[in-house]
């Protein structure tokens, strides 16, 4: 790890990260390690897969040890998920239950010890995964007590307690991953994006808007497709759009839209008008961002060398500023933050904890595979493979 407030750019294909080497982890999880649960369920949840409606992938929460260990693994996904080339969706937490979705339904698991609650056969819409291996399962949102789907004939509710379906809404396709405030649900259908009521299913209004991901912050739809488009949350109506081919998810803040395009840049631009208020075109690809009250992290993917791990200072009225960075190995993404930590995967690697402040790695859970999501609490981490295995981490 170094500081990067001086580091310039690089030539050819290398990361602008001057450090060498892989994260020497100050403490490794070992897996495998049977465990009957937590001894005090985490607090805290992770309704949606970016956190909240805003896509900032930050929790408000600190890491309780420095020393995790493995406390429940589950499989949730008998002969591979039902298929090879779909992976399970990111997990969602609330209630004291762990639900996500499979490419033939939704499943939720007890967060105490992982054991099985429920599962509902359902066929989830399928979207390109945000990391690189291929389609995945469109991930369930929680609210109010219920899970909401987008599947490949309609939008469901279901109750969190047992699975029973509340309502189901077949007028439309899902198309593409959903988000959910206190009263409204919003999804990227086959028509559009659509606003359903979460009492009842009924389709409130549907905006002309292509694409898979939707950030809502301020009253502000913000859906990530070909273009960048802004819609009124209440009317539906486009407020305006930029070309600007974003990557993943779109993340709000403050009034700031952060986009990772496919060029490699990441830019703010004003949620109010889509004016572009500063750009970072100065790495190799900068993906995935994860953004806190302080900071901007992300993963600098130059192609076929090392990526690396970045974190930045959020500036009033300016680009972020480089604070550290951290060389990891091929591949990766920022998946999450909390206060006091920054979580980073890598292909090979696996899980690496950060400290936020001056990238110190803090402790690493070495797998093979490349997690699809991970759910910070109050005293645990939930996170899930491709093939959907589920491992929940905690200690005191």
């Amino acid at each position: 790890m170094v500081a990067t407030g001086t580091v310039a750019s690089v030539a050819g294909c290398s990361s602008t990260c001057p450090d060498e080497g892989a994260p020497d982890p100050s403490h490794t999880v070992e897996s495998g390690i049977e465990n009957p649960g937590f001894e005090t369920v985490p607090d805290g949840s992770w309704p949606l897969p970016r956190f909240d409606a805003a896509n900032t992938g930050y929790a408000p929460v600190q890491m309780k040890t420095t020393a995790p260990s493995v406390s429940w693994q589950a499989d949730v996904s008998p002969s591979a998920t039902g298929g090879e080339d779909t992976s399970v969706s990111a997990v969602v937490v609330a209630d004291e239950t762990v639900v996500l979705a499979t490419p033939t339904g939704v499943v939720a698991l007890s967060l105490r010890d992982g054991t099985e609650q429920w599962r509902r056969e359902f066929t989830p819409a399928t979207v390109p995964s945000a990391v690189d291996i291929g389609d995945g399962a469109t991930s369930p949102v929680i609210a109010n007590g219920r899970v909401f789907l987008a599947t490949a004939d309609g939008i469901a509710a279901l109750e969190v307690a047992d699975g029973a379906v509340a309502w189901r809404n077949t007028d439309t396709a899902g198309a593409g991953v959903p988000t959910v405030t206190d009263d409204a649900l919003f999804v990227p259908t086959t028509d559009g994006v659509a606003r359903f009521d979460t009492d009842d299913g009924n389709r409130q209004w549907t905006a002309d808007a292509d694409g898979t991901r939707l950030a809502v912050a301020d009253d502000t739809v913000v859906v990530a497709g070909t273009e960048i488009v802004a819609i009124d949350a209440a009317t539906g109506v486009v407020q305006w759009r930029r070309s600007d081919r974003p990557g993943g998810h779109p993340v709000v803040s403050d009034g700031t839209v952060y986009v990772s395009n496919t060029y490699g840049d990441l830019l703010g631009r004003s949620l109010t008008d889509g004016t572009e208020q500063w750009r970072l075109d100065n790495r190799r690809s900068l993906e995935f961002p994860v953004v806190t009250p302080e900071g901007v992290y992300a993963i600098e993917r130059p192609g076929e060398a090392s990526s690396a791990t970045f974190a930045f200072d959020r500036v009033d009225d300016g680009p972020p500023e480089p604070r550290w960075c951290s060389e990891i190995k091929l591949g990766g993404a920022v998946t999450a933050a909390a206060d006091d930590a920054v979580f980073t995967f890598q292909r090979e690697d696996g899980l690496t904890a950060f400290t936020t402040r001056f990238g110190e790695a803090v402790w690493q859970y070495p797998v093979e595979y490349q997690a699809v999501s991970l759910a910070i609490l109050d005293g645990g981490v939930v996170g899930v493979s491709p093939d959907g295995t589920v491992v929940a981490l905690g200690g005191e």
